[in-house]
């Protein structure tokens, strides 16, 4: 199977790392480059060439306006894997609804162009069949997974271990809860042995520096930025790592990046309850799952702090799920198996 790889991208996001570590490992399949510098100076004789070696086209997370514009020249069918839904995220999330209109067609079009529509979740994929009138039948879920020669476990090389290390890296986006998060920090001030190691910057990161000086919080440590290759150095220091704690749906409907990667090194991971990550986790076994109140957030931290065995047996539960069923390969069966009932549904 010949499969193209366009759109305006350097396909270097997460999703799509996974995904091109799986395909390169399996045999019979053959990737095809084209990215997209300029729609002006498009070349449309080179790209028709390499389309006609591939058998389908894939467009990468994010890309929605890539899809109308491919699909003006491309004769092999489209899958478009957009990870995100622009309404939810923008006009929900964000709470931009005077942006409700405009986003509600950037995704409905794309996804009703294209020929196979991937998704993350269950949850996910019911919310596209809902709000956008997508035929279930056309959505295939392609869960994230890890790239697990990238994220492997090491034993934890923090430098004090009389302290316990609560991790998150993100984007600081709505979903993710980076205000609630500090709100925890601020429950848990008095425990001077706990501290708060926080990767990444974004939307909400200045509400959160206003937090932490409002609250005088001198034990979260904001560590700004890290390199995509520096992450799984830095998240190995963690004891114990948080997932997500927005209250969206969006945050209700996704297993996030970062949920994956800490399941491969091995960490015990405290997350909001919610359908689409107990589509993978099961709670206490393989994950900590808490109502998403900042007090019983810090609570499962206590708990979690007093028992180092439960970290410990949790974690090797969740890295024994990922690396076995989500690895980059498995997600790249999954990928090629969505690709291949489509060809047999059309043949």
């Amino acid at each position: 199977m010949k499969i193209l790889f366009t759109g305006k991208s350097d396909f270097k996001y997460n999703r799509i790392r996974v995904l091109l570590a799986g395909l390169a490992e399996l045999q019979d399949v053959e990737l095809l480059y084209f990215p997209i510098i300029s729609k002006t100076n498009f070349d449309k004789q080179a790209f028709m060439a390499m389309q006609n070696k591939a058998d389908f086209i894939y467009i990468p997370p994010f890309r929605h306006i890539d899809v109308r514009f491919i699909k003006k020249f491309s004769t092999k069918p489209i899958v478009f894997d957009p990870l995100i839904s622009k309404y939810l995220t923008k006009a929900v999330d964000y709470r931009h609804f005077w942006k409700a209109p405009i986003k509600y067609w950037l995704d409905k079009i794309p996804f009703d162009i294209c020929d196979i529509l991937l998704t993350d979740t269950q949850a996910h994929k019911g919310y596209f069949v809902r709000k956008f009138s997508i035929p279930s039948k056309k959505i295939g879920v392609l869960p994230i997974g890890v790239d697990t020669t990238r994220f492997q476990r090491k034993e934890n090389d923090s430098s004090d271990n009389s302290l316990f290390r609560v991790g998150f890296y993100g984007s600081f986006v709505p979903l993710q809860g980076m205000p609630k998060i500090i709100e925890v920090a601020n429950i848990l001030k008095d425990e001077s042995d706990i501290i708060f190691d926080i990767i990444g910057t974004g939307y909400d990161y200045k509400q959160s520096i206003k937090l932490i000086k409002k609250y005088k919080l001198q034990h979260v440590h904001l560590l700004g930025w890290a390199d995509y290759d520096d992450l799984s150095r830095l998240i190995n220091k963690f004891d114990v790592c948080l997932g997500i704690f927005g209250d969206s749906e969006k945050a209700n409907a996704v297993i996030p990046n970062k949920v994956f990667h800490y399941a491969s090194l091995g960490k015990c991971i405290i997350s909001k309850n919610t359908p689409g990550i107990n589509e993978l986790f099961t709670n206490n076994l393989n994950i900590v799952l808490s109502d998403n109140s900042p007090q019983k957030i810090a609570e499962q931290i206590q708990r979690l702090k007093t028992n180092r065995s439960e970290i410990s047996r949790i974690g090797n539960n969740a890295h024994d799920l990922i690396t076995s069923k989500y690895n980059h390969m498995e997600i790249a069966k999954r990928f090629i198996a969505i690709l291949e009932k489509y060809q047999l549904k059309h043949q």
